[in-house]
């Protein structure tokens, strides 16, 4: 049996060691592959969630509206059977949609569809009770002097009250910030950061909305916010970059604005837009209809929407 020469022996080392750095070349590849999938994966995990603790911030929302339109009902009072079996309808109606809120398997947009509906039947409902029971107090003030009297003085009443509140409602209204000429757009923004107006959603990465605000003596000199709220044809908000603090109160409760802009008001008339910006270049803007709500502090100057292609 032969001994292996010392060129044999330093070839068999050299293989070995060729070997050996394919190896470690490999390893390190495995590694970075699997390092780089880490941080994607708790990327997305971040961005599912914040679209959690939103879903969850909107159905919060609509419970209480919910719950305060049952508390609403409650208040109704009326002789009319027929208007009593319609509210006990309506009042099943609403528990029934509580219960939906409660199922995260039911859509945001067609629960806030249906509430929305409700809203605008249960103001409908006020105006007839305060009508029926208007009739009521006049067909039974007619049936005697004594209550008839009693009629006027709480008309008098009624109506000098009625005076106050219309003249502290009209100052209040009249301090109010409007706003006209509502233009809505969708921007591309270009390499060189320059922007260029689109219909189109894919190529949509601000939706713009432009208008005048009008001038007003009474309301008062000084900084405002203006807030733009953007309702996506899914039913989602569109929120401002920084999600945690896009949050302002308007109509009574919080909910999230998608722009916002504060103002050095003087009584004069400014042009002025509001945008919202996506917030990275992975999101999706889908095409169909946005509505769009410019706040001026805590109540609506303008409701207006937009369609994308």
């Amino acid at each position: 049996m032969s001994e292996n020469t010392p060129n044999q022996q330093a070839g068999s080392a050299n293989k070995i060691n060729k070997v050996l750095v394919a190896l470690v070349i490999l390893l390190s590849l495995a590694f970075g592959i699997t390092l780089w999938q880490f941080f994607d994966l708790r990327k997305t995990a971040a961005q599912k969630g914040s679209e959690i603790e939103i879903m969850a911030d909107e159905r919060g929302e609509l419970q209480n509206e919910l719950e305060q339109m049952l508390n609403e009902l409650d208040t109704m009072e009326t002789t009319n059977d027929s208007m009593k079996v319609e509210l006990s309808n309506r009042k099943d109606e609403i528990e029934g949609l509580l219960a939906k809120v409660k199922d995260k398997d039911f859509a945001i947009y067609k629960l806030r569809k249906e509430t929305t509906t409700l809203r605008t039947i249960m103001q409908g409902y006020v105006v007839v009770i305060d009508s029926i029971n208007t009739l009521n107090v006049g067909l039974r003030s007619e049936n005697a002097e004594v209550r008839s009297t009693l009629k006027v003085e709480r008309s008098k009443a009624r109506r000098l009250q009625q005076t106050n509140e219309n003249l502290s409602s009209k100052v209040a209204l009249a301090s109010r910030l409007d706003v006209s000429e509502v233009r809505v757009f969708g921007v591309n923004v270009k390499r060189d950061m320059t922007g260029k107006e689109t219909d189109r959603a894919r190529r949509t990465d601000k939706i713009r909305v432009c208008f005048k605000l009008n001038e007003n003596k009474v309301a008062k000199i000084g900084k405002k916010p203006l807030y733009l709220r953007v309702i996506a044809p899914d039913g989602t908000i569109l929120t401002a970059e920084n999600v945690d603090d896009s949050r302002f109160e308007f109509n009574g409760g919080k909910g999230y604005y998608s722009g916002k802009k504060e103002v050095n008001y003087n009584q004069s008339e400014q042009e002025l837009c509001l945008d919202w910006v996506k917030p990275s270049t992975s999101d999706v803007v889908l095409p169909g209809t946005y509505q769009l709500y410019i706040y001026a502090e805590d109540y609506e100057m303008s409701a207006v929407s937009y369609d994308l292609k």
